[in-house]
């Protein structure tokens, strides 16, 4: 019985010290009435550098390059653009960030810009469209 009792309270322990990890998640949240368009454009540059490096050290990294993509959100919708565990989002392999509702142009996002847009001290990590 002595046993069952410490290996519950190793459990409990390990349970309540892994929950105190940090992490953050960026994500787009469409509060409009209307379907917004999402955009990303890759940075394969930045990608192929990370590559070498993580080759340089005998670590694997994998051959493809990842491609633009474009996703839909639904009014009342959000995506998860990013998460990390222990670091800050970094947005190394994104390039620029394009959203559209319609065929209008809601905002035009370079890579030195996206850091600030998911920081703001109102709601950080999130991107909330109107």
């Amino acid at each position: 019985m002595k046993f069952y009792k410490n290996v519950i309270l190793i459990f409990t322990l390990f349970s309540l010290i892994s929950c105190g990890e940090k992490s953050s998640i960026s994500s787009i949240v469409n509060n409009s009435k209307n379907e917004i368009t999402l955009k990303v454009k890759i940075d394969n540059d930045a990608i192929n550098k990370i590559r070498k490096e993580y080759l340089e050290k005998g670590l694997s990294f994998n051959e493809e390059n990842p491609k633009d993509y474009e996703i839909k959100i639904e009014p009342s919708e959000s995506y998860l653009f990013d998460a990390t565990m222990h670091t800050e989002p970094d947005f190394y392999d994104i390039k620029e960030i394009e959203i559209y509702s319609g065929d209008t142009l809601i905002l035009k996002c370079r890579k030195d810009q996206i850091h600030k847009l998911f920081s703001d001290a109102s709601n950080p990590g999130n991107l909330i469209i109107n």
